[in-house]
């Protein structure tokens, strides 16, 4: 994990240095956001979605006048309710958690999101520029905590049963609004969607959801 963030940290100081000759921006986000769960097997059912924080920094880098890749690192609080019909474990630093049938466990995931993708742009008009972006969310698991309804156990660490990579994509639209000079305010709407399963338990696949409302400087 320190050698992933050490190489990223390397190429975004590599793409800073050479922003100066090439048509970069950046911009600095904090995106509340809805999140929940989805699983594919009645066993394990969504119960519930949460409200976290996505917060990072993005580089925009243009290849033509409307039409640029992205390129981000962030941490992204995701999660949700899952409702389990059969007894459940958890694994939390070599000890387990029971979950009865029947009941509801919270889970509060924390990742360090890399967002790669897409954006483009309309022509200024006025004072705003419109726009819309696609991607994918490679995402590896910093944290992760688990609370049941029952309150058997509270925030207890549990990243020994969530999977270390997730991947998931994302579509926003949004808007620009000039305030002087290369400065401009963001706003928007996100939706991102889960790719691959977020826990071990082999009895359902589990993706996790955000619809998010995108707010951030650009400069």
């Amino acid at each position: 994990m320190k050698r992933i963030l050490l190489n990223i940290l390397f190429l975004f100081a590599l793409l800073t240095a050479s922003a100066q000759t090439t048509p970069m921006r950046f911009n600095v986000h904090v995106d509340p956001q809805a999140v929940w769960f989805n699983s594919d097997e009645n066993e394990v059912d969504p119960d519930g979605s949460i409200i976290h924080i996505n917060a990072g920094l993005n580089m925009d880098y243009f290849f033509a006048a409307n039409y640029a890749f992205t390129l981000g690192i962030g941490i992204n609080n995701i999660g949700g309710n899952l409702l389990y019909a059969d007894s459940t474990i958890f694994l939390s630093k070599g000890d387990s958690l029971w979950l009865e049938p029947n009941q509801s466990a919270k889970l509060n995931l924390q990742y360090i999101d890399i967002p790669i993708g897409l954006k483009l742009k309309t022509e200024e008009m006025g004072y705003a520029t419109y726009f819309l972006q696609v991607g994918f969310n490679p995402m590896f698991r910093l944290n992760a905590k688990a609370t049941s309804d029952e309150a058997s156990f509270d925030k207890e660490d549990v990243s020994e049963s969530i999977i270390l990579f997730n991947l998931g994509y994302h579509v926003g639209i949004g808007v620009e609004y000039k305030l002087g000079g290369s400065t401009a305010l963001i706003g928007g709407l996100r939706w991102t969607g889960g790719l691959t399963d977020v826990t071990d338990n082999d009895r359902a696949n589990v993706k996790t959801n955000a619809l998010s409302i995108h707010l951030g400087v650009l400069f």
